[in-house]
């Protein structure tokens, strides 16, 4: 890391297209062997799942056997968004086509799932890759709930600096926060920090006690890396260690990520949905699939979230407007 920042301040010059693609590509892998971020192929990605893992299905088969539209209004909507913070024209298309689902349908705010600026984090850098491509959606007044990536604690003073950006809406590392009504059917979201640096000793322990103090109806978790994934990263065995007991524990039915660039949602596994929604602007990765994958595409896309009292239906929207995956998640008994 240090001699590419010496390189770059060397040549005095910014770094765009291949180049720094190439550069944020080999400080997003800690494998020595290089790769092509186009060409690369999903390593082997293994689970040992609980007896309460429900197997793989094929989602053509699942979709026909359950009505994934209803004209019923949701309690509540949502998106969510992550590795969009590259001032690219994908992030802008995703954008675009976000801009043009809130018109139709709108929603009140978006979880933002980590790297929210390319390619060290640096505020100075929020307007062009965050406050130009949502302009449309921030001036309804629509909130962003940022969490830190890998790349976002670079040169942002271990990730303070966007902590402090307002529009972020971060109140701390980790920190959680409730919408919708208490009456019908509240979500408490969980932000978490996923990074390796982050205070996990503390994190774990406030996680456990939020959850268990919390009478929300639903409680979905959300952070930059994934537990679980077929993407050029793949599966994080530690992290899920750290944290498939506590989803457990506390019947959390949803984990909402990002660090690999592209979609996969996966089956329930220990009852918890967990999905990678990377696919926000950075360049997309390749992605294999696994025996729980229930559904993966590497494309451009945001996800909206229709929740309701009995379920949750989740949308993946490409930057056409158009739907490639829709599930339904429900409570865990």
């Amino acid at each position: 890391m240090k001699r590419r920042q010496l390189l770059l301040t060397l040549l005095g010059v910014p770094v765009i297209g291949a180049f720094l693609y190439e550069a944020i590509a080999k400080s997003k892998t800690t494998s020595n062997v290089p790769y092509d971020p186009v060409s690369a192929q999903s390593p082997a990605t293994s689970f040992n799942p609980s007896p309460n893992t429900k197997p793989a299905t094929n989602l053509a088969d699942a979709n026909s056997e359950i009505t994934l539209e209803t004209t019923e209004e949701p309690l509540l909507r949502f998106a969510a968004i992550a590795d969009n913070g590259f001032g690219s024209a994908a992030q802008f298309a995703v954008a675009k086509s976000m801009w043009e689902t809130y018109q139709q349908k709108p929603y009140s705010f978006v979880l933002m799932a980590g790297d929210n600026i390319y390619s060290y984090g640096e505020i100075k850098l929020a307007k062009a890759y965050f406050e130009e491509p949502y302009a449309p959606l921030l001036n309804k007044d629509v909130k962003f709930y940022a969490v830190l990536g890998n790349h976002d604690i670079i040169k942002t003073n271990n990730g303070l600096d966007q902590i402090n950006y307002k529009p972020f809406n971060m109140s701390d590392r980790y920190y959680s926060f409730k919408k919708g009504d208490v009456r019908e059917g509240t979500v408490e979201f969980f932000a978490i920090d996923t990074n390796s640096n982050a205070e996990w000793e503390s994190q774990l322990s406030w996680l456990d006690r939020q959850l268990a103090a919390s009478n929300a109806p639903w409680k979905i978790v959300y952070g930059h890396h994934p537990l679980y994934s077929s993407g050029q990263h793949g599966s994080d065995p530690q992290l899920a260690a750290k944290l498939v007991p506590i989803f457990a524990k506390h019947k959390v039915p949803l984990y909402i990520c990002g660090h690999d660039h592209g979609y996969e949602r996966f089956n329930p596994i220990d009852g918890t949905t967990y999905i990678v929604n990377g696919g926000g602007g950075a360049p997309l990765y390749r992605f294999g699939k696994s025996p729980q994958t229930a559904f993966v595409s590497a494309q451009f896309s945001f996800m909206t979230f229709d929740v309701y009292q009995d379920k949750i239906i989740t949308k993946a929207i490409a930057t056409d407007g158009k739907v490639f995956d829709r599930s339904i998640i429900t409570k865990t008994i």
